[in-house]
């Protein structure tokens, strides 16, 4: 079993954000059901989840997406009952932050005997999870390249160039940018344009996520309608690693 974990990972992505809050379940959620019901085996998981009073919601419903509810409570992931970072976890109640390197080989060994691994981080790329790493640490442990959520609304041009130079620096690639409709402010005349500006200034896909039924197949048949489902698996087979 250990050379099986160590050795390389089915086509893999990493969904990162702006901040917390921006679209990433719902977009992760669509990719998910969408590959399922295409017959893939997926592993769709959330190494850490914070707020969890009592149950890791996102991480049971990208299970549910998945058809693999067991990978809701995997043993081996971190989770926490304050809505906090980690690391602020571990300043407020003392307990030991998440290991890095074990969330990394717990990853590694759930998406065992998948087709396809879907992981979805906590809050924004550089939240941090213990004194020196954050987010982008474990996207970058695990080798996956980046699809980054953000509210299309005011705001997000400067959040979401700042968060892909980030990950530029950290060697880390983007695939895509996903502006996600989900919180759209109705007197908010920005999405008109964002997408078209942050195309003009990136070299990856800059696609809009629309507002639909809170449904994994209606996530997922928007996902299709779209093109996102699509630009993922070209991604992919173009960069299946980092």
């Amino acid at each position: 079993m250990t050379d099986t974990i160590n050795g390389p990972l089915p086509p893999s992505v990493f969904v990162s954000a702006v901040a917390t809050d921006s679209g990433k379940t719902f977009v992760l959620r669509a990719l998910t059901r969408s590959a399922s019901r295409s017959g893939a085996r997926v592993a769709a998981l959330k190494p850490i989840e914070t707020g969890v009073a009592p149950d890791p919601r996102d991480a049971i419903a990208l299970a549910r997406a998945a058809g693999r509810p067991e990978l809701a409570h995997a043993p081996g992931l971190y989770r926490a009952a304050l809505p906090l970072a980690p690391y602020a976890v571990a300043l407020e109640t003392d307990a030991q932050p998440p290991d890095v390197a074990s969330l990394i080989a717990r990853v590694r060994e759930l998406a065992v005997g998948s087709d396809l691994l879907l992981v979805e981080g906590a809050g924004g790329l550089l939240v941090p999870i213990d004194r020196q790493r954050t987010i982008a640490d474990l996207a970058l442990g695990l080798g996956l390249p980046l699809l980054i959520i953000a509210c299309d609304q005011l705001g997000v041009l400067s959040s979401v160039l700042s968060c892909v130079e980030s990950a530029q620096a950290r060697r880390l690639r983007v695939g895509a940018v996903i502006l996600s409709q989900h919180a759209q402010l109705a007197d908010d005349p920005s999405p008109r344009t964002n997408q078209r500006i942050l195309q003009e200034r990136l070299s990856c896909p800059v696609l809009r996520f629309p507002r639909c039924a809170d449904d994994d197949d209606a996530l997922a048949d928007a996902a299709e309608r779209i093109g996102l489902a699509a630009a993922l698996h070209a991604e992919l087979r173009q960069h299946p690693r980092l």
